[in-house]
């Protein structure tokens, strides 16, 4: 099945639970993610004003993003920054817009779609999502890889599961969540044949795997 090519909004990228969501899913394969230095800038700025982080903290982040996804800095074209120039939307978004043209994108996700002109960007090629619309599409389409992104979000974060999933339902939505939990509890109640001993789940399993890591299994 063929990825789609994400333009990332600062909004998106702004709130970790949903930065972490898009990170892995790219990682794990589901998308292809991209976001632009303007973009970077714009998530930076407001973590210092809206969070309190330091400018050192914004800079390691950048740095980090851009290491972990290696391929998704994109360089606005100003070919396309004069292309969305005549387009009828707040000036401060325009960039964002370039930036999607200038990947080539499938999709401008973003959390603020009142404020981008869709008719347009559907003419263009680009469908306009929030991040529950992308996330409960994924989920149906890649539940595996979805399942991955899950517990890679979840081992990376100094929250608890339950409490990963509630923030991602006040930010995503309740439907993104529910999404989310149910290719988890899918996986935790298929059943596994080990060939020895009795049938057993994943679900019931997952809690020794640190120790069968400890001893090479």
């Amino acid at each position: 099945m063929t990825i789609s090519v994400v333009l990332a909004d600062a909004n998106i990228l702004f709130s970790r639970t949903l930065r972490d969501y898009v990170l892995y899913s790219a990682d794990e394969g589901a998308i292809e993610v991209h976001w632009s230095r303007e973009i970077l800038a714009e998530m930076s700025r407001n973590l210092r004003e809206k969070m309190g982080l330091s400018q050192d903290s914004t800079v390691r982040l950048e740095q980090l993003m851009n290491d972990y996804i290696e391929y998704a800095l994109v360089k606005v074209d100003p070919v396309h920054l004069a292309a969305v120039g005549a387009v009828e939307m707040d000036a401060k978004d325009r960039h964002v817009l370039a930036a999607a043209l200038s990947a080539d994108a499938d999709i401008l996700l973003t959390d603020n779609a009142k404020d981008f002109p869709a008719q347009w960007m559907a003419e263009q090629g680009i469908e306009l999502l929030t991040a529950g619309q992308l996330l409960i599409r994924l989920a149906e389409r890649f539940p595996d890889k979805m399942r991955a992104a899950h517990e890679k979000t979840v081992h990376y974060s100094p929250k608890p599961e339950a409490d990963i999933l509630t923030s991602l339902e006040l930010i995503a939505g309740k439907y993104a969540a529910d999404a989310i939990r149910q290719v988890t509890t899918d996986s935790k109640r298929t059943q596994v044949y080990p060939g020895h001993g009795g049938d057993t789940t994943i679900g019931s399993e997952r809690p020794h795997v640190p120790q069968w890591r400890e001893r090479g299994w």
